[in-house]
């Protein structure tokens, strides 16, 4: 991990070298850089990638102020002329997604390509309300590392699905708290704010303004079942007919967080299919 100084704040990021184009990978809410390693390890060495831990997550600063889109935005900025980049293929997950489509808009010139996992469209209010799990676990500290997994192995929206991905990514997510056990290094005021700037945005009207092409990526499961999709498929559809060049794939069998978090054959030929066209 390298620390990289942007805007005032100091970001971790990881990078998989490669010979090809820059791949710039973007985690959702409460997530860290290590949701995409499994993507990663398959792209890199055709592709140069890079992930970072937004501000307020993982081993990036956690400072008391600034966490929205348009800061989020700025600090992709800062890391592209950092790493030398005049422009770069974006790939955002849930919140994530949301920075990459705010990117494409106000720096169209630097994206050559957009990629939204199941995100990108303005997130309903009882969307948010089954976010509620993922949020929770932010600032409880629980006895051990093994207590925690196995806490999250038992939600619903994870079980029988649990894998290394997972593991690895839920470890990476802890630090030694206070009393001696394990806690979240998301910090708490860093999502208050994203939320409460998050609910003032409305990503619909950019949209039309995408001028790269883009590959929209649907879990049809939902968060915490079928009924709280993050995008409906009628959502989905309105995204895909409204971004000028948007091709649509709907995942069978994965929702919000494994569509991501795991060996999905489906989500790396969709990737490869959009990124290496014939």
């Amino acid at each position: 991990m390298a620390r990289v100084a942007v805007n005032g704040v100091t970001l971790a990021v990881r990078e998989w070298p490669g010979r090809g184009p820059a791949l710039v990978l973007i985690h959702g809410l409460t997530a860290n850089h290590t949701c995409w390693e499994s993507l990663a390890a398959v792209l890199s060495p055709d592709y140069r990638v890079l992930a970072w831990d937004l501000r307020g997550r993982g081993d990036s600063d956690k400072p008391a102020r600034g966490y929205s889109l348009a800061r989020h935005s700025d600090d992709l900025a800062g890391l592209l002329g950092h790493y030398g980049l005049d422009h770069a293929v974006l790939v955002g997950h849930s919140l994530g997604a949301a920075i990459a489509l705010h990117f494409a808009v106000h720096y169209p010139e630097r994206v050559t390509q957009l990629v939204l996992v199941d995100g990108g469209f303005d997130v309903r209010a009882e969307v948010l309300d089954s976010l509620g799990p993922a949020i929770a676990r932010v600032g409880l500290e629980f006895p051990s590392l093994d207590l925690y997994l196995q806490m999250l192995q038992g939600l619903p929206f994870l079980a029988g699905r649990w894998n290394e991905h997972l593991t690895r990514y839920f470890t990476y997510d802890v630090e030694p708290g206070p009393g001696g056990g394990v806690r979240s290094k998301v910090a708490r005021h860093a999502i208050e704010e994203e939320l409460a700037n998050l609910g003032r945005e409305r990503l619909w009207v950019w949209h039309r303004q995408v001028k790269a092409p883009t590959l929209l990526l649907r879990a049809p499961d939902g968060l915490l079942g079928e009924t709280d999709c993050l995008m409906t498929q009628d959502e989905a559809e309105a995204v895909r007919h409204a971004i000028p060049r948007c091709a649509l794939v709907v995942v069978p069998g994965t929702n919000h967080y494994t569509i991501l978090l795991g060996d999905n054959p489906l989500v790396q030929r969709a990737l490869r299919s959009f990124l290496d066209p014939p």
